[in-house]
């Protein structure tokens, strides 16, 4: 039996990451030179002072290591669920300073009263340590406030390098829009379908006129802007789907449905249509008791969860035109922030898409 599967999950190219893991070693190295250059400072301070009180070389070096290790986690951590939603991110941080402030008061009573400390008369209990904290409070604002400063910075050459592409690519999407946007092969099927409503003066031809007016209309009037209200998307497909059922038998299994509430979140125009269009391409044989489709949508938390599934009669999947562009257009505007999963087997084709609306 034939199997086919394709797996793409937060789509981000391999020299675009390899790039973004420099940046943050490099930045990791300035940082830890910068903490190197004020251990130095501080311990030549405190040896003039008083070279027979003065900690040893070591001490320094073993405190600059470890606060270069602790930075490093902290900001490991933060890059790891900078995707996530706000409120999570607020309890991460807060969650990861109250960690790190009572390792980090651990680690240094363990420092001032380690070997390194034992001929020096100047030692500190725990509470010493606490009541002293406050060069360390201000240290983590400091390497966290650093950390949403880079931040910033990458996903703002990020956007800039999405706006270089975006521009390039957008005069020669906006002249082939419409004429991609909806197989013609579409167009003339429901015209013939209407013209034979008509002869037949049947009862769906006044429905059916609608169907495609919205359809037109959304096409024409609406897909010229960023992004649409999800609502009229989905609108839309429902439309396309109703359109595309008369052409099959009244038994035939084609479904759709919609949980949620679609209303104040908005997407790409004409996003999701090239996954149904193919369906009814590629899976859809009229006339045939075999084939089937459905097609499932969930709004819930800023979430969109699109599932379409159908019979397939195509022994492999092939990514065409359709598909390939689908991707570029999601890694260009939703990157890392949704994932696309494509299976091929057991007769059956089926897209899932889970898409971060926020």
């Amino acid at each position: 039996m034939n199997k086919h599967t394709t797996i793409i999950s937060k789509a981000t190219s391999p020299q675009k990451k390899n790039n973004e893991q420099k940046f943050w070693l490099w930045a990791v190295c300035m940082y830890a030179v910068a903490e190197a250059a004020y251990w130095i400072i501080y311990y030549f301070t405190n040896y003039i002072q008083c070279a027979s009180c003065a900690y040893p070389f070591a001490f320094f070096i073993v405190q600059w290591l470890l606060s270069v290790m602790c930075t490093a986690i902290v900001w490991i951590v933060l890059n790891r669920f900078n995707y996530k939603n706000r409120w999570l991110i607020i309890v991460l941080n807060i969650v990861l300073f109250i960690a790190y402030y009572f390792v980090w008061m651990v680690i240094k009573y363990a420092l001032y009263n380690s070997a390194l400390t034992a001929n020096k008369r100047n030692t500190y209990s725990l509470q010493d340590i606490i009541y002293t904290s406050w060069f360390d409070i201000g240290k983590y604002v400091l390497t966290a406030s650093a950390f949403y400063v880079l931040q910033f910075y990458v996903k703002y050459k990020q956007a800039a390098e999405q706006r270089i592409q975006l521009a390039i690519i957008n005069k020669h999407m906006q002249l082939n829009l419409l004429k991609h946007q909806l197989s013609p092969h579409f167009y003339f099927n429901t015209l013939n379908n209407l013209y034979g409503l008509a002869k037949k003066n049947s009862a769906k031809l006044s429905p059916a006129l609608h169907q495609l007016q919205n359809i037109m209309q959304y096409v024409l009037t609406e897909c010229d802007q960023p992004k649409v209200l999800l609502k009229k998307e989905i609108d839309f497909l429902q439309s396309y789907i109703a359109l595309e059922k008369l052409r099959y038998e009244e038994n035939t299994m084609i479904d759709m449905r919609v949980t949620g509430n679609a209303n104040g979140h908005t997407i790409l125009p004409l996003l999701l249509i090239q996954f149904v269009e193919n369906a009814f391409k590629h899976g859809m044989k009229e006339k045939s008791e075999q084939s089937w489709m459905r097609v499932n949508i969930t709004i819930e938390n800023n979430e969109l969860y699109f599932l379409a599934n159908n019979s397939c009669h195509t022994p492999a999947f092939t990514e065409g035109v359709g598909f390939s562009s689908v991707k570029h257009r999601l890694s260009l505007q939703y990157e890392g922030k949704y994932e696309m999963t494509i299976k091929n087997e057991n007769e059956e084709f089926a897209v899932f898409l889970k898409l971060n609306l926020s």
